[in-house]
This record gives structure tokens, sequence and C-alpha cells, in this order.
């Protein structure tokens, strides 16, 4: 079935993306304002769960942008970057033209950049793997990026644009922002990092419908927006995110019973 489209969406299912990301930003910058570096902690622990939720918002705008005038889609992800951790086309490098191309072992030309073995081809564990992926992102972001200079270049540009804004909100309430600006997002990242785990891990593969894990409950995929069916995402990368579903269920009898799961948790 063919997705409603907007004028200055390219899909209306994402009147909530947009709604969730400005309301959360407008509660973030709130927060921020009154300088008190009390009310900013309670703040992002209060903001933190819709924060985890921006992710899977930032991650699908990505592979389809939200806006169909890229500048309004470059201005809406300054808040995406500050509640996520990942600046604009972060994703795009490290994961559309990185992780995508390259998560069927041992088919792929490159080692995946979210790869969950280690050197000795030995599996990592979620721990371990969070942290490692953590700590290259920027190294793998730059290594793609010199295969692709025009990506890298509006990611770098992008990237100026949002440390200017974090330093101008610095200068003036310096411990509200690291609280806000800095430690919520990265525990969102972390966060992000810690569930990507499951999506691949011990899957070796050169099938792709063997090669991910999916998570079919109703309320998981509101709150990621249908990244439950990953198999599918995979298969068709530049699909938008509301579309997952119909996808999924026509593939679904050629994944196997192990790799779907029914639960939220």
């Amino acid at each position: 079935m063919k997705k409603p489209r907007g004028t200055i969406l390219r899909y209306t299912a994402d009147r909530y993306t947009v709604f969730h990301v400005l309301a959360l930003a407008a509660l973030q910058f709130g927060a921020w304002r009154t300088g008190s570096a009390l009310i900013a902690a309670i703040a992002a622990v209060l903001l933190l769960f819709f924060c985890l939720m921006s992710a899977p918002m930032n991650h699908n705008h990505q592979h389809v942008n939200v806006f169909r005038a890229p500048v309004l889609n470059r201005l809406f992800e300054i808040p995406l970057s500050l509640q996520t951790g990942i600046g604009s086309y972060g994703w795009v490098l490290h994961h559309n033209l990185g992780h995508h191309l390259n998560y069927l072992a041992p088919t792929s030309r490159e080692v995946d950049q979210s790869r969950w073995w280690r050197t000795d081809g030995t599996t990592m564990g979620r721990f371990e793997y969070t942290i490692h992926l953590w700590a290259t992102h920027e190294r793998d972001i730059f290594r793609v990026g010199r295969k692709h200079p025009g990506k890298f270049r509006s990611y770098m540009v992008m990237k100026a644009c949002l440390y200017s804004v974090i330093a101008v909100l610095f200068v003036i309430h310096p411990v509200s922002t690291l609280i806000l600006y800095a430690v919520l997002p990265f525990l969102t990242l972390l966060h992000t990092c810690w569930v990507t785990y499951e999506h691949h891990s011990d899957l070796q593969t050169p099938d792709h419908m063997m090669a991910s894990r999916n998570r079919t409950s109703r309320i998981y995929n509101l709150l990621a927006q249908n990244l439950g069916y990953h198999t599918a995402h995979h298969l068709r990368p530049g699909l938008h995110w509301s579309e997952l579903p119909e996808i999924h269920r026509t593939i679904e009898e050629k994944i196997p019973g192990t790799l779907m799961n029914p639960e939220f948790w």
C-alpha cells in the first residue's frame, strides 16, 4: 500500500517525528535556559527516555530525509544531534555507506563498521561491543568519508555548525550545557551502541534472511519506528520506515524462527 506523501514532509507519517524532536528540543532548551544545574540534572533524567526514542528517528531520517527541502533537513538535524549524540551525515557515512554495505560476512569487501567480532574471530560480549563501537565510530566515519569526500565535507560543515551552537550555549550556562547537551546525548549514543549488538551478533552469513534478528512487538516498533523489522530494513535500506511492516510480511516465512523475537525486552 502506497504511503501518503506531504508537500513539506516526504511522508505524512513523519509528522509525529517532527513533533517529537521539536517538543523535546523545546523542553531541553527550557531546562537549560533556567541556568540551574539541579533543574538541568532533573530534566536530563526525565528526558533520557525520549532522547532514546529520538535515536531511531535520527537513523531513519538519515536513510530517508524527513523534509523535501534540504535546508529544513539540515536545520532539523541540529536538535536531532543534540538529543542523540550522532551528528548530521554521521549515520550516512558510518551506517548507510559503511555497515549496510559490509555487514554480510564473509562476502563484504571491507570489515563491518559495526562489527561484533574481535580480530581473532571470536565474538565480543555486549559491553565490549558497546565500548568498541563508541570508541571507533569517529575513526570509521573518517575512513568511509575518504571514499565519499562530498558527504564527508557535509559532515564536517554540519559538525562545525553543531559545535558552534554548543559553544554559545556553554559560554552562557556551562554546567547546564554539559548536562543537557553533552552528558544526555552521550548516554543516548551509548544506549544506541548497546541495542545494536543484538541485530547481527554471531550471525556470520552472506544470506540477508539469516543475517539479522527481528523484534515484532508492536510496542517496540512503535517506540523504535519499525527498526525491529531489521531484515526488511537491510533488504530495502532506502525504504521509508513506515513501509517496513509491509515488506516484513512478504519475507517473514523466509526468516528463521530463531531470528524472530515477539517480545519487547
